[in-house]
């Protein structure tokens, strides 16, 4: 038998599957209009429309192709006798895993409209806390990208001139002059930039897996991993708040958290914490495991269980989380500026002493001659 057969068709239509799926990175459905058409679909199922019929009326009036292409697939599978969850899972570049979550527990509680329109909340209030977030952002990131170019530009541009004309000469580099050298060579090698256009072309191919090893370095690394330990512990409280206050029992939720979401490392913390929850019938001890998780958190939720007032003081919890995320942002982002210009500066005072340095060493030989 050739290699060939022995090769899995599965992986083939995986590979292909995600490069067909490219386009869904450019043309992602904003998160506003999403949200309003979970509100108006959990108002119509309210007033005793079919689920079919008003996927149907919301398609015709959406402004957004992409989201309308979406809704009647939705219409589509229900058609076929898919719940609704089980359709918008098969649009996971749509819709959160957050919202598949909600709408299985709304289908297997018999209150779907409900749970349509509290999805439609959480998706404004993430979409707000998400703009919040980039503003801070966007400003050193932008003079971090820019600087990042002109030093390319010159490393690519200007630098080879003065390669070629050391070559004519017999000029032994110093040390610094000779790593500058290296990387000018490296940059302009054919190959770095075949890497560079291969490794750009694997992030958009496998950007889940991604997104996933990320995730888990920021997790590990100590500099973000409050900031990503809060923002996590933020979305937990959130939706422990919301279904427990529906009456889902917490092992339940816990469960319905560890089947969906995008990152399997935190996934696989809260299949612990289920476990834990299981044996020992404490929220408070199973999410003690959670490690990256604030320790103020945790006592907040052995406060709840001993009170009653569990699903208060995660909202509470959640309020809190959400401004010690904005406090943080600010701080990341009035150090990164800075930061940002002192790397640049002392990267370009580097790689033009050590380019220049030659021509100062031929002057002071002239000199002294």
């Amino acid at each position: 038998m050739s290699r060939s057969s022995d090769k899995d068709p599965a992986s083939d239509r995986n590979l292909l599957t995600r490069v067909e799926n490219l386009g869904t990175v450019f043309s992602r459905v904003d998160s506003r209009e999403l949200a309003v058409f979970l509100d108006q679909f959990g108002m119509m199922l309210q007033c005793g429309l079919r689920p079919d019929d008003s996927l149907d009326a919301l398609a015709a009036h959406q402004t957004s192709p992409l989201l309308a292409e979406v809704i009647e697939d939705l219409s589509a599978q229900l058609y076929k006798g898919h719940t609704l969850s089980e359709a918008m899972a098969k649009h996971s570049q749509v819709f959160p895993p957050t919202v598949i979550m909600l709408i299985r527990v709304g289908e297997q509680g018999g209150f779907l409209h409900r749970q349509l329109s509290r999805a439609g909340e959480m998706l404004k209030r993430t979409d707000d806390f998400i703009k919040k977030i980039k503003s801070a952002v966007t400003g050193p990131l932008i003079t971090a990208l820019f600087c990042a170019l002109i030093l390319f530009g010159i490393v690519k541009i200007v630098f080879p001139k003065f390669l070629a004309m050391y070559e004519t000469m017999d000029i032994e580099f110093p040390a610094i002059s000779q790593v500058v050298v290296a990387v000018v060579n490296l940059v302009n090698h054919p190959i770095t930039v075949t890497l560079c256009v291969a490794a750009f072309l694997g992030c958009l191919i496998f950007r889940k897996k991604v997104q996933e090893a990320a995730l888990n370095f920021l997790i590990v690394f100590g500099p973000t991993r409050p900031l990503v330990g809060k923002v996590l512990c933020a979305t937990t409280c959130e939706t422990l708040a919301t279904l427990h206050n529906d009456g889902i029992p917490l092992h339940r939720i816990l469960t319905l958290m560890s089947q969906t979401g995008p990152f399997p490392a935190h996934l696989e913390r809260l299949r612990e914490a289920r476990g834990v929850l299981v044996s020992t019938g404490s929220l408070h001890d199973s999410l003690k495991t959670i490690d990256y998780f604030p320790s103020f958190f945790h006592a907040m939720v052995a406060i709840g269980e001993e009170t009653g007032a569990l699903d208060a003081l995660l909202n509470s919890s959640q309020k809190l989380l959400e401004q010690e995320i904005e406090v943080l942002v600010d701080r990341l982002s009035n150090a990164l500026e800075p930061a940002i210009t002192v790397l640049m500066g002392v990267s370009m005072g580097v790689l033009f002493i050590g380019m220049f340095l030659p021509i100062y060493g031929i002057l002071s030989e002239l000199g002294g001659l």
